[in-house]
């Protein structure tokens, strides 16, 4: 009780330090450049055990020219502090500002658009249906990182040629993976698509599909461990029915060796439940199962049950409980524990944070 209440009394007196949005520059042509952000605090024991806060923060510019009618320049970079990214500084440690996304690209308008870098994924159509809650991590497609080092998510790795667009109900996009001298890649490549049904009444159904490919460049100075290709597919939806929004998916994936090291693969189940109960409150529920069979041999079985409440319309308190039964797992290489998200396979958790966006 004690320490709720300190982390009841901590939260609220941080909802006082708030700033606003800053469109920094725009023109009558309609080109404009925005600076935007997330600060907020969380108070946890997910990662030691013990009740331990952690600051996050994350800054990001975006920008349009316009070049004419049909065509405009945009980009986005965007950084956090003590982020699990590391794509700019793979051995270093996390302790400023690195990079999530920083991409450039064109917007040909009616005719999609296409951008470069390390770009904000189509797959994120996916993996979105089970990343609903504050203190979760993404497993759906873990073991890209095996092949990429820069791909903490398989929906984040740098050197991407992406085109995006949408016709009618149909959103989809497909990409080329070039990689770069930090991300070991001989080539890699993923799609998406997604389809979404208007039934009325019933609700609305967007069912996707997913899939990657990717292949490491087996040089002296890889990073990789000998792992030669990594490949991925998931298929779910989001059904949506007044302010009731429920998801599932199902994914696997599979990472060769050129070592004759047997195959490491993973198959995971999410299924993910959300209710807005008024315009402040929204409850959400989940379920994860996922199973690797080869590699690590980690199991995740996790229930995660999270309350939101809404200060402002980008600004809210959350709290949330993940109940964890599975099994940590061992790495095939230096048989070192493998754990997921920073703790235990194993060990329940709690999660109380601010989270302020502007």
């Amino acid at each position: 009780m004690k320490t709720m209440r300190c982390t009841i009394s901590l939260l609220a007196l941080l909802t006082s330090f708030t700033t606003q949005a800053a469109e920094i520059y725009r023109n009558n042509d309609g080109s404009v450049l925005d600076l935007y952000g997330r600060l907020g605090f969380n108070i946890s024991d997910k990662k030691t055990g013990n009740d331990q806060g952690d600051f996050d923060g994350r800054l990001g510019i975006s920008g349009r020219q316009v070049v004419n009618d049909k065509v405009s320049l945009i980009g986005l970079a965007q950084y956090q502090v003590n982020a699990s990214e590391y794509a700019n500084n793979v051995e270093g440690e996390n302790d400023s500002l690195t990079a999530r996304y920083v991409w450039a690209g064109l917007d040909f308008s009616e005719y999609g658009k296409v951008t470069a870098g390390r770009v904000s994924s189509g797959l994120i159509m996916f993996t979105d249906i089970g990343d609903v809650f504050a203190s979760s991590d993404v497993s759906t497609g873990r073991q890209a990182r095996h092949i990429d080092p820069t791909a903490v998510q398989v929906f984040r790795q740098d050197g991407t040629v992406q085109y995006q667009n949408t016709l009618g109900n149909i959103d989809f996009s497909t990409a080329y993976i070039f990689g770069n001298s930090t991300s070991d890649l001989d080539y890699g490549f993923n799609t998406a698509l997604r389809y979404t049904l208007d039934m009325g009444t019933a609700g609305k159904l967007a069912p996707v599909i997913a899939y990657q490919k990717t292949r490491a460049k087996q040089s002296i100075n890889s990073r990789t461990a000998e792992a030669d290709t990594f490949t991925y597919g998931g298929v779910g939806t989001r059904y949506y029915l007044g302010s009731f929004m429920l998801g599932v998916l199902y994914s696997q994936d599979s990472v060769t060796y050129t070592n004759g090291h047997t195959d490491s693969k993973d198959k995971n189940w999410e299924f993910t439940a959300a209710y807005d109960l008024n315009s402040d409150w929204t409850v959400r529920a989940g379920y994860r199962y996922l199973n690797n069979d080869g590699g690590d041999e980690l199991v995740l079985r996790d229930t995660t049950f999270e309350l939101q409440y809404k200060l402002t319309p980008r600004s809210s308190i959350y709290t949330s409980y993940v109940l964890r039964n599975g099994q940590d797992g061992k790495n095939i290489t230096t048989g070192k524990t493998v754990s997921f998200g920073g703790s235990s396979a194993s060990q329940n958790f709690y999660h109380a944070g601010l989270r302020y966006e502007f």
